[in-house]
């Protein structure tokens, strides 16, 4: 047998596939859409200080794209091959964990790699307009390619550890948050005392996101300037290690996790594992008395509302958050009370509440239908508008208190400058579309995960539409009529300062997209939900 024959197959195949030559096109795309509306918006400064200014955003976008795409590429690939119990065949012929892992890697990660490679290209276009060193692109790209890899590595062993999509994809992503930004925040937090402050810095090494800002000859020749050692090497060379140390484990792991099923069922019977039941059900007569109470009200109600430890996660982050925010304001009163960390902290709630709202509309009816739960409940008498009313319950149980204490920490910043007329705007907007975004995602997620077989897919494409889209539109906007202002002699220039305006029309972006999608996904959903629910996934879903 050939070497890593798993390998060359996936390669001949993707090299068949539309998406392969698609996916070059879009990041790329996506890329020379970036440079042009930084330049559009910064097209009076002199080339010198240009180059950088439209360098920094693509490389932003850059590092971002690869250090996520591992939760998407490869969070899934060995969970739904056991899933679906067919990885337990490959290891019928003479392959090995090393075989199934690369190849699995390489299936998953080319059309992300062409991404990438379809970056530079772009990313060169500052080098020519000037003001940026060579080497800084070349320790870009470096640090990128790197970052890729650890990535997706972590991905493949939060796949190989896990069964469940949700659970994997949660792994990866929280471990990849953790290197990138939870380590650079713990040796924030460690500076503050003297006996930890020569341990900081090695905090930081393992980090992606301090090679990522190493990379710029600029900040290394700051951090130098200011007696720190620049470790921007020995980070790349960590980073590397830890991902090939994550796909060693991976190799190490799937020859003996493939059987976990049955060895979970054996855990059961003979009591194993009883107190994580426990923990997430609680008691049999809790349960029995849940079971009692939610049928009463809606049994989809009662079967998505289980786990208690859905509810408890997500108080857990906001007492998290809460804990952080008062240490912060004890330790530093007067920045901490300033606007500028209002913001900073309403975007953070606002932000993980959505996805995490996103996750969870998606993931019960992909999974269910995958499965054919779904079909299973239609043959029920329950209408497909109970259906839909229980899963909506649950959200309201696992979010509503949540969204409603945000909001309330949202008019206590209100009320620390109510005589700002524009705060008192840039609130109010942002309680408002807080409160609808979080409406229409339940609504597009919950359409969008029952027409996709993996929830994440559809995660993604409701991201899009709803958070995303609004703010590419309202960008857009703002830089045509920066450009108009300045064809007219800069008249009305003031009026576009003031802030009022521009954030009256990201409300109104935001409230339309929430109306167009929403609505319409509410329509499909009750009108086409017992047709989308029983057919059958093709291959390319």
């Amino acid at each position: 047998m050939s070497f890593l024959p798993i390998v060359a197959r996936e390669l001949i195949q993707a090299s068949r596939r539309p998406g392969t030559y698609w996916m070059r096109l879009t990041a790329a795309a996506v890329a020379v859409v970036i440079s042009g509306i930084v330049f559009m918006a910064s097209w009076r400064m002199s080339p010198g200080e240009l180059g950088m200014v439209l360098l920094v955003p693509l490389a932003i976008f850059t590092q971002v794209y690869c250090l996520l795409i591992g939760v998407f590429r490869t969070a899934d690939c060995l969970s739904e091959e056991k899933r679906e119990g067919t990885l337990g065949l490959l290891f019928l012929t003479d392959l090995k964990g090393y075989d199934i892992v690369l190849g699995k890697l390489v299936a998953t990660s080319l059309n992300a790699f062409y991404g990438v490679l379809a970056i530079f290209p772009v990313m060169a276009i500052p080098l020519l307009v000037g003001g940026v060193a060579a080497g800084d692109l070349s320790r870009i790209g470096l640090v990128a390619l790197n970052n890729m890899f650890f990535s997706l590595a972590v991905g493949m062993f939060c796949s190989s550890i896990s069964r469940d999509e949700r659970k994997a994809m949660v792994a990866a992503f929280m471990t990849v948050v953790f290197f990138t930004a939870g380590l650079p925040l713990l040796a924030v937090v460690l500076a503050q005392w003297p006996m930890f402050r020569p341990w900081v810095e090695w905090l930081l090494v393992p980090s992606p996101g301090y090679a990522s800002t190493m990379a710029f000859e600029l900040v290394s020749g700051m951090a130098g300037g200011g007696g720190a050692k620049n470790h921007f090497l020995l980070s790349v060379g960590i980073t590397h290690a830890l991902g090939w140390l994550a796909l060693a484990l991976a190799c190490f792991i799937v020859p003996r996790t493939w059987q976990d099923r049955v060895a979970r069922a054996m855990a059961l019977r003979e009591g194993e594992g009883s107190w994580w039941r426990r923990l997430a059900h609680g008691s049999a007569e809790w349960r029995l008395e849940l079971r009692r109470r939610l049928l009463a009200v809606n049994p989809c109600f009662w079967l998505s509302s289980r786990d208690r430890l859905k509810v408890w996660l997500v108080w857990f982050f906001l007492a998290v958050c809460a804990a952080l925010w008062v240490w912060g304001l004890a330790r530093h009163p007067r920045e901490w009370k300033d606007a500028a960390s209002f913001v900073c902290t309403m975007l953070v709630l606002h932000s993980v509440l959505k996805v995490w709202i996103v996750n969870e509309a998606c993931w019960r009816f992909s999974s269910d239908r995958q499965s054919g739960a779904l079909e299973l409940l239609l043959s029920t008498p329950l209408p497909v508008k109970e259906i839909v009313r229980g899963q909506l319950l649950a959200l309201e149980r696992q979010f509503a208190a949540p969204v409603i204490l945000v909001l309330l920490v949202d008019f206590l910043f209100l009320m620390s400058a109510r005589s700002n007329e524009g705060w008192i705007l840039l609130c109010v907007a942002g309680m408002l579309m807080f409160l609808a975004d979080a409406l229409t995602l339940a609504w597009v997620g919950m359409w969008l995960g029952l027409n996709s077989r993996r929830s994440n897919r559809a995660v993604t494409g409701t991201i899009a539409r709803i958070l995303v889209l609004p703010w590419v539109l309202w960008v857009l906007i703002f830089i045509f009529l920066n450009l108009w202002t300045e064809f007219q002699g800069g008249a009305g220039r003031g009026f576009l300062e003031d802030g009022s305006f521009m954030t009256t029309v990201w409300l109104m972006i935001g409230l339309s997209i929430n109306l167009l999608f929403g609505l319409s996904a509410r329509q499909r959903l009750l009108g086409q939900f017992r047709t989308v629910a029983t057919n059958r996934f093709d291959r390319k879903g």
